[in-house]
């Protein structure tokens, strides 16, 4: 009764989409310009699923949690959700807070809560260059504006599924428009060096915006930087229009372009790898084989060889038997996608 009725109430009392302005929080290089265009240029959004809203939702209270949290520690929180003056064309933005340590070295502290998924690629090494940027973006304007002493920074991220932290240490020099991802550290009590250096973090973000502005000016909109089957455009409230028609926009292309000399390095390249790649997966599944059959004629299904313990597990899987779906309803549930697959093959040379 109540699981299905919060979404919906979540999904009636949602707010109307709010007019494009440039935000800090779009600053990152990851953010989709295209559908920010969309976004200015007043092209109607899907609705979000109450869920998706209520996943939205819980983020901030996870903030309020871990602030709580932060306030029983040595560490004084407090400046939260200051207002900034951004760089134009950005406009205000509202830090999560500062931080004091007890030597009153103030920090400015920023607060995400993301899925387990998420977390572990950002753990596994990837970066948060969307969340670092809006950092830069912060920490320009907070030493331009407030206090030119606070240049560092705490990215602290929450894994909503585990509870589980990870922290960037992050230190942003105004004059040189560069951010350094000095470490990087987990609730585990993990600690890792980073020493990643991101050149003209704000100003890159400025450029981006008034490129924005002037598709948004011109009405015309950019290149998708997406593909069509990208996670990006499936979460995307402009995901459909942006792909709508786009089957007329490909058959539109040429079929007679000559392509750059360079290129066809590139294309040796990338078949020797797919040749070696089937050759390695072939020997792959000839290995394996093998260490099977060793394993049951020892009549193990556990062993070791060395410093090796090989075991031997039986997977189960659930798969749908097709034969049993009446043809009704598999045509009802069909959804059809498409994508874009890449064809090389040699040119036959005329006698």
């Amino acid at each position: 009764m109540l699981a299905e009725l919060i979404p919906k109430v979540a999904a009636m009392e949602s707010e109307e989409s709010h007019k494009f302005y440039p935000r800090p929080s779009s600053a990152g290089p990851d953010r989709c310009i295209r559908q920010m265009v969309y976004h200015g240029l007043e092209f109607p959004r899907e609705p979000f699923p109450g869920r998706m809203l209520l996943v939205f939702n819980d983020s901030s209270w996870h903030e309020e949690l871990t602030a709580d949290w932060i306030r029983k520690t040595i560490f004084r929180l407090h400046s939260e959700q200051m207002e900034i003056d951004c760089r134009h064309p950005m406009r205000k933005g509202h830090i999560d807070g500062i931080i004091t340590d007890l030597l009153k070295v103030d920090r400015l502290w920023e607060h995400k809560a993301i899925n387990h998924f998420t977390f572990q690629r950002f753990w596994g090494g990837e970066l948060p260059l969307d969340n670092l940027s809006q950092c830069a973006v912060y920490s320009d304007g907070i030493q331009r504006k407030i206090n030119l002493d606070c240049k560092e920074i705490i990215l602290l991220i929450k894994n909503k599924n585990t509870a589980q932290y990870m922290e960037y240490r992050c230190k942003y020099d105004l004059e040189t428009d560069t951010l350094t991802i000095i470490d990087k550290s987990h609730s585990d009590g993990s600690h890792e060096k980073v020493n990643h250096i991101l050149l003209r973090v704000v100003e890159s973000a400025v450029e981006k915006f008034n490129m924005v502005l002037d598709y948004i000016s011109r009405k015309t909109l950019p290149k998708r930087p997406y593909e069509i089957d990208d996670w990006h455009c499936e979460y995307c409230g402009w995901g459909k229009t942006c792909w709508k028609g786009y089957e007329k926009e490909f058959n539109e292309l040429k079929t007679d372009a000559m392509l750059p000399e360079e290129v066809e390095t590139t294309i040796r390249y990338y078949r020797e790898l797919g040749a070696q790649k089937k050759d390695i997966e072939d020997e792959y599944k000839t290995m394996s084989d093998k260490v099977k059959n060793i394993m049951k004629d020892a009549g193990a299904r556990e062993g070791r060889a060395g410093s090796y313990l090989c075991r031997l597990r039986l997977v189960k899987v659930n798969r749908l038997d097709n034969d049993l779906i009446p043809e009704k309803i598999k045509n009802e549930a069909m959804r059809q996608t498409q994508y874009e697959r890449l064809f090389i093959s040699e040119v036959k040379e005329v006698a």
